[in-house]
């Protein structure tokens, strides 16, 4: 598993929790079966991109956020920071989605 993976799963169960859903209400909630949504917290699994912007409506969250290694800081010095950091996160996201795809 990469950082990445690693990162990315510390975060969808940070902001579930903190949003106050149970791994089922959750799954129930952005329409994914409960083992899915437990393969993808345990990195068996990375969600597609329609699962994942469901996930981030749900938990009221910018698909960002769900990248990011310390996920309560959210702000930026100035523009350009947060358009390099989204340019990064999507190449970062094309490339598990490419990894995931060819398995």
């Amino acid at each position: 598993m990469t950082h990445l993976q690693q990162v990315f799963i510390n975060n969808i169960r940070f902001y579930r929790t903190k949003a106050n859903f149970t791994q089922v209400e959750f799954a129930e909630e952005i329409g994914l079966s409960p083992n899915y949504l437990n393969a993808v917290e345990n990195g068996r699994n990375f969600p597609s991109a329609d699962s994942l912007q469901k996930m981030c409506d749900v938990l009221k969250i910018s698909p960002y956020q769900l990248f990011l290694e310390q996920p309560e800081i959210t702000k930026f010095n100035n523009k350009t920071e947060q358009q390099q950091l989204i340019l990064s996160l999507k190449q970062e996201i094309d490339f598990l989605l490419q990894l995931y795809i060819e398995k």
